[in-house]
Parts: C-alpha cells; structure tokens; sequence
C-alpha cells in the first residue's frame, strides 16, 4: 500500500498556496516597499510605447541590456488586458505558485538514480518532502517585503535552471534547452538570481568532478553537455557585470565593499529565510528548528549511527541521510552568503548599496531543506512531531502575514483615497520623508508617493539608477533622494505639490514659505507649492531636453 506521507506534504503546500493566492488577491495594494517604483516602471513604459506627450517630457528609456527588466516587461504586457495593480498582484502570485512548484521539481531531479546504479544501490523510494510547506512559507521573507520583484521571481526561475542542468544530457534536448533559456531569463530578472544559479551549479560540477573519485558517494558524473551549460552560464554573468558596473562608466554600484564575518550575522541566516517587518517570535524559530531537528534523528537514527561508528561507510552513510548534490551545493551558495559583501560603500563610508550577499541566504536554505532525505518508516512520533511543528509554526507566521497585508492595504487605500486623489493629472510631485525614527513598517508605505504615476503625474521617486534601470528622469537622471530637503529654485519652480511623510508637528525649515497645505492623512500631507505671483505660469521652465 503507497504511503500517503508525500501526499499529505503535498496537500499542506497546495493549502498554503491557496491562502496566500487568496490573501494577495484581496489586498488593492501590496505591502511591499518597492512595489510603486516597479509599478511605475511598467507604467511609463507603457505610456512611452504610446506616445504620451506628458510622460515622454519627464521619462527616457535607455536601450541597454542591463538586467532588472523582468517585472517592466510583465507589466508592459498585462496592461493590453488589465490595470497595472492587478498585472502586479499577478506577477506575484506567480512567484508564489513557481516557488514551491520549482522546489519540488529540483528535489525530484537529485533523487533519481543513475542510469547504471551500483549492485549496492538502494532500491528507489517515494519522494518525500515532508519540509515543502515550510519552503512555500520562505515566499515571505525579508524580499517579498522590500518589494524586489525581479530578485522575487529570479529565485524559482533559478532553481527551475538548476534541475534542468541535472537533467541535460545532450546539446540537443529538451532538458538542455530549457536550461540555456531559463538561465538567460534569470539574467533578465536579476543578477543575483544569475549569481545563485552560477555559484550552485559551479558548487555541483566540483561535486561531480570529485565523484569520480568517491564512487560510494554516488553522485552523477559530469557530462560534456553540462560543461557547455556552465560556460553559458559565465558568459550571461560577464555580460551582466560589464552592463551593472562598467557600461555606464559612472561609480553606480562600485566602491568598496563592506563585510561582516559576525556570528551574530551567522546565526540570523537561519531568520533571513522568514524574516517580516513582524518577525516571528524567536522562541517559535527555536521550537521550528528543534522538531525538525529531532524528529529528523528519529528517523534516521540507524544511518546517524553508521556514519558516526563507521569510517568506512560514512561515505554510503551520508548518501543515505542526504542528497549530496542539493546538500554540498546548498551549503556552498550559503558560504557565499555568509563571507561576500554585505553592502558597497561610498568613499565616505556610507552605504551606497545593501542587502548584497544576503540574497543568496533563500537559495541556500532551500537547497539544503531539499537536500534531506525523509524515510517512510512505521515509526509515527517522529512523523507526528514533525507535523504538529510545522503546523505551528505556519499558523504563527501565516497570521502575521495576513495582518501586515490587512493593516498595510487599509492604510494605502486610505492615503490613496484621502491624499492622491487630490492630485490633479500631469502634475509634478515632490517625495519627501521627514522620520525620527523610521521602522520598517514606515518603509512599506513611504513608496507610495510612485503611485501618483498612476494618477498620470510625476515623481522623481521612481528607480533610476545606472546599471540597475534602463529609465532615466529628465532632466535629473536619477530618481531624487527622498531625504534630501536641500532644495533649489529651479525646483521649486519645476515642481506642482510637495508629499511629505512625516511624524513631526512642524514643517522643515526648508518648506517654510513656500508651500501651502492640501490634505492630510497620517502620516502623510500633500502641499501646492505657492509660487510667487510674479511668475507667470507660462514662463515656468519645462524639463530640458537631455
């Protein structure tokens, strides 16, 4: 009789998918930090492609192959049938949906047997993925919240690209094919999502290189196709870092690195994988880890024995416990999480860039979940420990998820309704935040000053940066710091109305005199800019031609 343990696994994500489909359908507004700039990246290009007078006079799309360009695209497309919002909440369903589904199929491809297994070969097992639920619980983690879309998206595609690679056997292939075009839309998404797949199939080719010499590990020998594989797979990261550091021959995304080796920072890379702007409490990633932990000596207690008692069986030991391909390779995308660079710092030692070598940290941890082998044993209390942990720890989670996408929608759709609907259309808007002490949460809304894009106005918020984006602001470049209160005549010239996230009583000195209070809703206000009546409006200058 089959056992229903992979069933069961199965069922629990598909239930979990659905929830989090139903959750994100729900919701106007995402509560994800860069989701307006993205938005309105897909806005503007759609408003060029149709020749607006209005976006055509602030916007500029360079032809330049940088990566980035996945999101723009998908939004670019969705906008012939439906609103850039719901083109949006479509992109990331589908990232919820491919992540679990991309999961499996990796863990489906290392558990199959060579085409000549040894005579002391363990006869094939069910899949078990009893850990698949928690994975689809990683769709939320710390970059689902900072609203990095193509990073987001990147992460299955990646993963779908690793499978696939185990798979090739011939240039001429399905499988092979599959590859070469995944690996190339991992360089359209990010080039993180590019690195991830470089550096995991780097770390499995050296496994199988070494294999060949360890027969008792049992690992699939390198093939010539899966050669050519990683040399397109080199060739797609030099392009990408010619176009994100060198192209623009600008310091964008240069200067030196920041590093932290900390334990500190060594013990958070088991909260990355789910950290929120709530995050779970330590006490329940703790109990998360112990069940995992325990039930999984239950289980594997006799081969735990084997390798600990038995040095020359260690070897046929591991591979009982393990997929060595997922769980060397995995282990190897989290050293590079761990020792790479934390952050590119300015010649003043500010930060410039953040949150670098930390998006390896869910690949890492995913391949390694996957890595596990679980087997179908009698023994129902491991099996029972395993579940009640889990079920647990997903209700935790998946009520504050649920409470940050309620809470954070009512209040954008209250700014929305309250504060941008006072917007007249082709206006210039200013951003500006003004916090003591912003938390992360404050971070989820303060992007919503893009959304007057939607409202046919401009913000100089919108990404733009060398390397990173194809947009450029006319006649700035760049999208404008939001912190930065330093402004100039011609800007108050240029600029319609001032949104001022704020949680002072006061206006900064620098807005004194010279705008006009509007419409407030906390802790947002929107002001008009008085202009002095001397000024025609006629002669106001409009964004030069670059």
């Amino acid at each position: 009789m089959k056992s229903s343990g992979p069933r069961i696994s199965d069922w629990a994500t598909g239930l979990i998918t659905l929830f989090a489909l139903w959750m994100i359908a729900g919701c106007v507004f995402l509560p994800m930090n860069d989701a307006p700039s993205h938005i309105a990246n897909g806005v503007i290009a759609h408003k060029l492609l149709h020749h607006d007078a209005f976006f055509a006079s602030h916007y500029l799309f360079e032809p330049v192959l940088v990566p980035y360009w996945a999101t723009a695209l998908w939004l670019l497309l969705w906008q012939n049938v439906t609103t850039p919002l719901v083109a949006w909440k479509l992109l990331i369903a589908l990232y919820v949906v491919l992540l679990p589904l991309a999961c499996r199929f990796v863990a489906k491809t290392a558990s199959q047997l060579d085409a000549d297994p040894t005579p002391d070969s363990p006869p094939p097992s069910p899949l078990s993925l009893p850990l698949l639920p928690l994975g689809l619980l990683t769709a939320f983690h710390w970059g689902y919240w900072m609203g990095e879309s193509n990073y987001l998206v990147g992460q299955p595609v990646a993963l779908l690209g690793l499978g696939l690679l185990f798979r090739s056997k011939r240039l001429l292939s399905g499988s092979f094919a599959g590859f070469v075009l995944l690996a190339a839309l991992s360089y359209i998404c990010h080039i993180y999502a590019l690195t991830l797949l470089l550096i995991a199939a780097t770390a499995w080719a050296a496994l199988s290189f070494v294999g060949r010499w360890l027969p008792s590990l049992r690992v699939r020998p390198l093939r010539p196709v899966q050669l050519v594989g990683l040399g397109w797979l080199y060739a797609l990261f030099a392009l990408a870092a010619y176009f994100v550091l060198f192209q623009h021959g600008s310091q964008a995304n240069r200067g030196s690195l920041g590093f932290d080796l900390s334990l500190r920072r060594l013990a958070h890379m088991l909260i990355d994988p789910f950290d929120t702007p709530t995050p779970p409490p330590r006490l329940a990633l703790a109990l998360l880890y112990l069940g995992i932990g325990v039930a999984y000596v239950l289980l594997q207690k006799d081969n735990l024995r084997t390798l600990l008692a038995s040095p020359g069986k260690r070897l046929a030991a591991l591979h009982a416990l393990c997929r060595p391909e997922l769980l060397f390779t995995g282990l190897v995308v989290l050293l590079a999480a761990y020792l790479g660079p934390v952050s590119i710092l300015g010649p003043d030692g500010s930060q410039k860039e953040g949150e670098i070598a930390i998006r390896f940290v869910l690949g890492g941890f995913l391949l390694v979940l996957l890595s596990l082998r679980w087997p179908l044993v009698p023994d129902r209390l491991p099996r029972a420990l395993l579940a009640v942990t889990l079920a647990m720890f997903a209700l935790v989670q998946l009520r504050s998820i649920y409470t940050l996408h309620r809470d954070t929608d009512a209040t954008l759709r209250t700014i929305d309704g309250q504060i941008l609907a006072q917007i007249p259309p082709h206006k210039n808007v200013l951003p500006l935040i003004d916090l003591t002490d912003g938390q992360w949460r404050d971070y989820l809304i303060h992007r919503v000053v893009n959304y007057v894009v939607l409202r046919d106005s401009y913000s100089p918020h919108v990404f733009a940066v060398k390397g990173q984006h194809a947009l450029r602001h006319l006649p700035w470049g760049d999208q404008r710091d939001v912190r930065n209160f330093d402004i100039s005549q011609d800007e108050w010239r240029y600029y319609d109305y001032v949104l001022l996230q704020t949680d002072k009583p006061t206006l900064p000195p620098s807005l004194q005199g010279h705008v006009q209070l509007i419409a407030q809703a906390a802790p947002f206000a929107l002001y008009r800019v008085e202009r002095p009546a001397t000024t025609p409006p006629s002669a106001l200058p409009l964004a030069p031609t670059p």
